[in-house]
């Protein structure tokens, strides 16, 4: 099936690569929707695979903001979801995308902590 993945501005390589690659591994079709903020990394990302040979199709990707977003969550082709963000949008997507039958994963409110010493 079709396997929409849905990432953040701040990890925008590494968390399409936690998803993408078993998706495709699994034979499904990816779409992958980045940040509006660096699609940079995602447009990369879709340069490789077609230099690998993979072919067209396979990998896409979706620019835009939350129009973009939600034609993912309500299309019937798109039969599940992937989300890593903050704990409201993760909340939205969870919702949307349950309410129109796709399985989803979707991580909100994680945590980078940071510790600052007096020299710094």
């Amino acid at each position: 099936g079709v396997v929409g993945i849905i990432s953040p501005f701040n990890f925008p390589a590494m968390v399409p690569l936690w998803f993408f690659p078993i998706a495709i591994a699994a034979g499904n079709t990816v779409i992958l929707k980045p940040s509006e903020k660096d699609p940079s990394a995602a447009l990369w990302l879709a340069e490789l695979w077609k230099e690998a040979g993979l072919p067209d199709g396979v990998f896409n990707v979706l620019q835009g903001d939350k129009l973009a977003v939600d034609g993912l969550l309500n299309a019937p082709e798109v039969r599940s979801i992937s989300f890593v963000g903050s704990t409201p949008i993760a909340q939205y997507i969870y919702e949307t995308a349950a309410r129109n039958g796709k399985r989803v994963q979707a991580l909100g409110g994680a945590k980078n902590h940071m510790l600052v010493l007096p020299d710094a």
